[in-house]
């Protein structure tokens, strides 16, 4: 996930904040052999140390870096905390918006979304890792369009899902800026998912995949129209430019 500031007043110490408390958190000791400065200002006590020995082996000890980019939000600092109850949100001190006080949205919301679609927050996040932990191999482990279809999770409705279709396209060509613009170092690409299935937040009643599984028919399979288009994307030659892989929208 990429953060922006939820208030125009509000400073990049708060996005900083975000990204060591989510991003921060795993990268920070296998690049730099430690946790985010922070994490250790805000946690204290409760936050593990690490050792010389410990941490001159985590220093670099990844073979890359996994990311998995879904949506962005607005980043707002949280003032009062339960001190008493001490908790993630407690100590990272912030709240996520999918709206700014001006009404902004951070990204597009289409009816079944489940989150807003806000492609170039994978670029900022992907560039933000290069400038921040040594430019390392990166690989997006997962990225893909969650949506809850309701009455129209049935055949033939759930096949036409051109938001996913479009979700994957602006997410290709900002991935596309991240590697040819700003030489970020990235290795692999993979949707998320080849096929619908089980969600940790919501079990079967959001669906993801290129593929339709129908559970109520002995769990059948089904091409959708976003497979069919990211196939016959994948067939043709190199996308060259973003306008070259804009005018494959329609294939």
């Amino acid at each position: 996930m990429w953060f922006e500031p939820y208030e125009k007043t509000s400073s990049e110490e708060i996005v900083k904040r975000a990204m060591d408390f989510t991003l921060g958190w795993h990268l920070e000791p296998i690049t730099h052999g430690d946790y985010p400065q922070t994490m250790k200002d805000n946690v204290g006590a409760r936050l593990p140390s690490f050792t010389d020995e410990q941490k001159e082996k985590l220093t670099g000890s990844y073979d890359f870096v996994g990311v998995n980019y879904y949506t962005s939000a607005f980043v707002a600092h949280v003032e009062d905390v339960d001190q008493e109850k001490p908790s993630w949100e407690a100590d990272s001190r912030f709240k996520l918006h999918s709206q700014n006080p001006d009404g902004y949205k951070i990204g597009s919301q289409p009816a079944t979304a489940k989150y807003p679609v806000c492609a170039d927050g994978l670029r900022k996040v992907l560039k933000y890792i290069k400038e921040n932990y040594n430019d390392p191999e990166i690989i997006v482990t997962g990225n893909g369009y969650k949506e809850t279809l309701g009455e129209k999770d049935v055949l033939p409705d759930a096949l036409s899902d051109s938001n996913r279709k479009y979700y994957h396209m602006r997410h290709l060509m900002a991935l596309h800026g991240a590697v040819c613009e700003d030489k970020v170092n990235v290795k692999g690409y993979f949707v998320w998912s080849l096929m619908d299935g089980l969600e940790w937040e919501d079990g079967y009643k959001t669906r993801s995949g290129l593929y339709y599984v129908d559970y109520a028919n002995n769990m059948g399979r089904h091409e959708k129209q976003s497979a069919k288009w990211l196939s016959k994307l994948l067939e043709k030659a190199p996308i060259q430019s973003k306008v070259d892989l804009e005018s494959r929208k329609e294939l």
